[in-house]
C-alpha cells in the first residue's frame, strides 16, 4: 500500500484507488499512467489518496484496512489472472456496510455489469435479436436447432474481459454439421467443431451459476463502435474505436475526446434523458447505486440515419474495471466524491 498525505484524523478526504497486483508487485496507481491523473486530480482537490494492491490472499488483510477510508474506488477485472471476483465482492459488500463508500458495488455490477444486460434490456431501443441460456440443456436444445445458413451469432459468457469468453459463431459452408467459431482474443484462428464437440465446448460456461448470451452479429460494425463513458447518471466523456477484434480489419486504437464533443451530441442526450433512466428503472437501481465510473459501448448501425434510437445496438456495458478514460473524466469523478464525502 502506498501512502500519500494520509493521516486517520483526516478520514473523511481519504481515497482508496484498488488495483489488481500479484504478490510483489510495484504497481502503483499513484504513478501508473492508467490512473496517476485521477489521483493527481483527487489530490489537487484536497483527497489524500493510497494505492492499493487487491488480490485474493490479500482479502482478510483489506478487510480490516479498506474501513479506514472513506471511499474505495476499484478496478479489478471481472476474471482476472484466472480467478473471479468472489472474494473481491464479498470484501467489498463487508466494507460498505461499514459505512464506507464502494464504487462499484457488487450488486450494481451484478445487475448492469455482466452480459446479461444485453438480455435484460433488449426491449429498449438499442436492444436486438438476443437470447440467453441459463443452464446447459436449454443451451444444447436451442442454439443449434434456431442456427441457420443465414445467420451469425455472437455468444458471450456472463462475465468477462478483454474479448474472453466472446465467441462469433456461423455455419460452415452451410453444413449443419461443421461449426465455424472464431474467439475474440485470437480473431486470426478459425476452428470448425462437430455440433456435439461445439456444445461440449460451451459447456464450462455454465459452471458456477454461469449462463450464455445469444446476441445477433452486429452488422454495421465497420463504422465502429463508440464507448461512452458515464459518471453516475452523466456522460463524461467518449471513446471511438473503428474495428474491434471480430471485425475482419485489424484492430483500431481508440480516440477520446470529452463530452462536449459535437459528434457525439445526439448520443449524450438520449443516454442523459432516456436510455440510462430507462436502465434503472429496468435493474431497479437508484442514483447513489450507480458506479462513479461506467461505460456503455454501442454499435453503429447506419452513420447516416438521423434518428439516434435507430442509430445505435447495445454491444456491451462495462463497470467493473473502466480503464483508461478520457482526461475529462476525472472533473466528473472528483466532483461525485465531493458529494459522497
Amino acid at each position: 500500500m502506498y501512502n500519500l498525505n494520509m493521516s486517520n484524523s483526516n478520514k473523511k478526504q481519504s481515497v482508496a484507488l484498488v488495483i489488481y497486483g500479484e504478490e510483489g508487485s510495484t504497481k502503483n496507481a499513484l504513478t501508473d499512467d492508467k490512473y496517476k491523473a485521477l489521483a493527481n486530480g483527487m489530490i489537487d482537490a484536497g483527497f489524500s489518496v493510497d494505492s492499493v494492491l487487491y488480490n485474493d490472499n490479500q482479502t482478510d488483510r483489506l478487510k480490516t484496512e479498506l474501513v479506514k477510508y472513506s471511499a474505495v474506488l476499484v478496478w479489478v477485472n471481472p476474471i482476472e489472472q484466472g480467478t473471479d471476483r468472489k472474494r473481491l465482492d464479498a470484501l467489498l459488500e463487508s466494507t460498505a456496510s461499514a459505512g464506507v463508500y464502494v464504487s462499484t458495488l457488487p450488486e450494481t455490477i451484478m445487475k448492469i455489469g455482466t452480459k446479461k444486460v444485453l438480455y435484460t434490456s433488449r426491449k429498449m431501443d438499442w436492444g436486438g435479436d438476443t437470447e440467453m441460456y441459463t443452464d446447459y440443456a436449454n443451451f444444447e436444445k436451442r442454439f443449434l436447432a434456431g442456427l441457420t445458413a443465414k445467420d451469425t451469432r455472437v455468444l458471450k459468457q456472463y462475465r468477462g474481459n478483454g474479448g474472453n469468453g466472446v465467441y462469433k459463431v456461423s455455419l460452415e459452408n452451410n453444413d449443419k454439421g461443421k461449426i465455424r467459431v472464431i474467439h475474440a482474443p485470437s480473431p486470426n484462428d478459425v476452428l470448425i467443431f462437430s455440433p456435439g464437440d461445439f456444445n461440449q465446448k460451451f459447456k464450462p460456461y455454465f459452471d458456477n451459476d454461469g449462463l450464455l448470451v445469444n446476441q445477433s452479429w452486429a452488422s454495421g460494425l465497420e463504422n465502429g463502435v463508440v464507448r461512452s463513458y458515464i459518471s453516475g447518471t452523466k456522460v463524461s466523456g467518449f471513446g471511438y474505436q473503428e474495428s474491434n477484434a471480430l471485425n475482419s480489419r485489424p484492430v483500431s486504437g481508440r480516440f477520446y475526446y470529452s463530452e462536449h464533443c459535437g459528434l457525439f451530441q445526439d448520443l449524450r442526450e438520449i443516454l442523459e434523458h432516456k436510455w440510462i433512466p430507462e436502465l434503472m428503472e429496468i435493474h431497479s437501481l437508484k442514483e447513489d447505486k450507480m458506479p462513479i465510473l461506467w461505460d456503455i459501448d454501442l454499435f453503429i448501425n447506419d452513420v447516416n440515419t438521423k434518428e439516434t434510437a435507430k442509430k445505435y445496438t447495445l454491444c456491451e456495458i462495462n463497470v467493473s474495471c473502466v480503464s483508461p478514460f478520457p482526461v475529462s473524466c476525472i472533473g466528473h469523478i472528483v466532483d461525485s466524491l465531493k458529494k459522497v464525502m
